[in-house]
């Protein structure tokens, strides 16, 4: 039986021996498409795929249709972020069909879907170093929102985040949930206050700020957000510094 059988079938009830590997379809130098959207996205037709163009932040592909039992490996090579969607009606990680998820540069990540309709990822928000064994997490850089609200406030949507801002301003945290950690850079010259995300348990808290009460980062500093329970932020450092 020659090396890399085929596709984990025992052709003719022979069991794997060593030297059989699994071969799967794969696509190589595909461009996601230019502006993004689901609309058009570029398909994924295969097991494997690296997309090594991604000129525009959210520039998109679509994955496969799903079905139960699915897997699709997705390497992003670009030098931007992409939008992921679903073909379809079909949802990634629970979220609408029509917005997808972003996968980010240098980074590979498993969609596997247990039931039609619904992918799950795995490694979504780490990546990897070019040329070194180093791991990285998702990052942004937003300008936080003069309006200095928490209703209003920038979404923080990456776990590295710098904030810039040209007057006192406010950035607001995701939707808690235990075992998040966002870490957030105020770089810019004035005050950014950070809030907790109403959307989630309509209450939630840092420290032992009042419900809904933003954290104040002065100038130049830094503080990670961490989350056990839901509906509530602890900081690291308790002050930021």
């Amino acid at each position: 039986m020659p090396a890399g059988r085929a596709y984990g079938i025992f052709a003719g009830n022979v069991p794997f021996q060593p030297g059989d590997f699994f071969l799967e379809a794969s696509q190589d130098n595909i461009t996601a498409l230019a502006g993004g959207g689901q609309v058009n996205a570029t398909q994924i037709n295969t097991q494997t795929a690296r997309i090594t163009t991604v000129a525009t932040q959210g520039d998109s592909i679509a994955l496969p249709p799903s079905q139960a039992g699915l897997e699709v490996l997705i390497i992003n090579h670009g030098n931007n972020a992409m939008q992921v969607f679903g073909y379809g009606t079909d949802q990634i990680d629970d979220n609408t069909s029509s917005v997808g998820v972003q996968q980010m540069a240098n980074s590979f990540v498993l969609y596997s879907c247990a039931a039609t309709g619904n992918w799950y990822s795995e490694g979504l928000a780490t990546g990897f170093q070019r040329g070194s064994s180093l791991q990285t997490f998702s990052s942004a850089v937003i300008a936080a929102n003069i309006t200095n609200t928490q209703a209003a406030g920038t979404p923080v949507a990456a776990m590295l985040v710098n904030t810039t801002a040209s007057a006192a301003a406010s950035v607001t945290l995701p939707v808690s949930a235990p075992g998040l950690e966002i870490t957030v850079h105020n770089i810019s010259a004035f005050t950014v206050n950070v809030f907790p995300n109403a959307g989630g348990t309509t209450t939630e808290k840092i420290n032992a700020l009042a419900n809904n009460a933003a954290i104040a980062l002065p100038t130049n500093t830094s503080t990670v957000f961490t989350c056990t329970t839901a509906g509530q932020w602890y900081t690291v450092p308790r002050v930021p510094s």
